[in-house]
């Protein structure tokens, strides 16, 4: 066998290694059968001058090209979600075109994404194969194809579209719309910064940076016996998943309620929140609270993710529909669908619901939506002055439950291959918005 595949693995110190590893075993077992597999992580490498560096390129200075040897191939295998900043560390040692891989477990999908966005961003030429959850033999045929069969295939990443002028009652509303912005944004949010100055300036919408200490402070403030928290938890406490308990949900109720007053203290209408940075020092998650206030028409976003808010603002005002941001999270070419997941949703866009763990941190409560099957929407609003545009419609065919990957799951069918080669195709972060058409 001829054939050998360097497997660069990237993963987050958030998903436990030996699930990672253990979930692709078939994967692993797939590459072999066309080549020689040796796996390499990060953790290898060292500063300046890096093992995997004088492996691949003989000695020579940092950021230069690896050898181009139609026989061996570096592909990079984004394994979990949170793993983009770390990437990035290493991207000058990667040759051209980056080769990624990914497939639909622990966020690996909508990770490549953002990092292929990225690439797209600085210039630098990539392709992204995704595999199937079922990990078909037709893939890894087309994988080995792709790989030794076609050197040299330019990339594949296209730019969205202009942004469609709005209707005079959309620019209103977003000149009424003030977001907060609570702890910034994600790290691994490496495709998606905005020129706010450039946005206010286009649309009159301001923007407030809070603190997420006085989010804290504020969820510290909110008793565990307060009235509307003992309410929440009377009307929710049934859809209790096994593995949570009563007092989850009142830590999650709490973060709500904290979440609200800091609306009202800042008259913000939007926000969006660095959710992951209240793990620790809250012992609770917002998913419930984000979904609550989307319901009670305060736009609210995951991860800092201004352009992912920007476009849920637009469905609420252009649109008239709640929005559910999610990651995707497979697909399967041959039937044109992409599975989207995401621990929080809008109640209203559910017809039934459990409350789980959310699901990278084990940890507080996550939101297990039933969304009702028929036409909806993919929407994404990116660019740095949020003036690019990505639409399609399709059917959200079934709800899945796939243990690996964020707890609201949805099926999403295009219209036809060229549809969903698109969607590969153009450059847009890796969240989606989805609402109904």
């Amino acid at each position: 066998m001829n054939n050998k595949i360097q497997l660069v693995i990237f993963s987050s110190s958030l998903h436990p290694k030996t699930s990672v590893m253990g979930t692709r075993k078939e994967l692993f077992e797939g590459i072999r059968r066309f080549a020689e597999l040796d796996i390499v992580y990060p953790s290898m490498l060292v500063a300046g001058r890096t093992a995997l560096e004088g492996l691949f390129d003989g000695g020579r200075g940092c950021g230069s090209s690896l050898p181009d040897d139609a026989a061996a191939k570096t592909v990079c295998f984004i394994a979990t979600g949170g793993t983009e900043e770390i990437f990035k560390d290493f991207v000058a040692i990667l040759p051209r075109p980056v080769l990624l891989l990914s497939d639909g477990l622990h966020n690996s999908f909508a990770a490549s994404f953002e990092i292929k966005t990225w690439l797209a961003q600085q210039g630098i030429p990539s392709l992204l194969f995704n595999a199937p959850l079922d990990y078909s033999p037709a893939f890894f045929e087309d994988l080995e194809k792709e790989l030794f069969g076609n050197a040299g295939v330019a990339d594949a990443t296209l730019p969205a579209q202009a942004l469609p002028k709005f209707p005079r009652g959309v620019m209103r509303a977003f000149e009424r719309t003030k977001i907060g912005l609570i702890g910034g944004a994600s790290g691994w949010l490496i495709s998606s910064a905005i020129d706010r100055e450039a946005v206010t300036k286009a649309y009159g919408t301001r923007f407030e940076d809070i603190p997420l200490k006085e989010l804290e402070d504020g969820f510290a403030a909110v008793s565990a016996d307060d009235p509307e928290v003992g309410r929440i938890c009377l009307r929710m406490e049934r859809f209790l998943s096994e593995d949570r308990t009563p007092d989850d949900l009142r830590d999650a109720a709490r973060m709500y309620l904290a979440l609200r007053r800091v609306c009202t203290q800042h008259e913000i209408n939007a926000l969006t929140l660095k959710c992951f940075g209240i793990l620790n020092t809250c012992r609770t998650t917002a998913c419930l609270a984000l979904a609550l206030l989307n319901d009670e028409g305060i736009v609210a976003g995951c991860e800092g993710d201004i352009p992912s808010l920007w476009t849920m603002l637009y469905a609420k005002y252009a649109l008239g529909q709640e929005a559910f941001m999610a990651n995707p999270s497979s697909s399967n070419r041959k039937e044109c669908t992409i599975d989207f997941a995401h621990c929080t949703i809008p109640l209203a866009m559910v017809h039934g619901y459990r409350l789980p763990s959310h699901f990278e941190s084990q940890s507080g409560i996550g939101i297990a939506g039933s969304v009702p099957s028929g036409r909806y929407k993919l929407i994404k609003i990116s660019g740095t002055a949020l003036d690019r545009y990505y639409e399609t419609e399709g059917d959200l065919i079934m709800n899945t439950n796939i243990p690996q990957r964020c707890r609201t799951q949805i099926r999403f069918r295009f219209p036809s291959e060229a549809e969903f080669d698109r969607f590969f195709q153009v450059g847009k972060g890796n969240h989606i918005i989805l609402c109904k058409a």
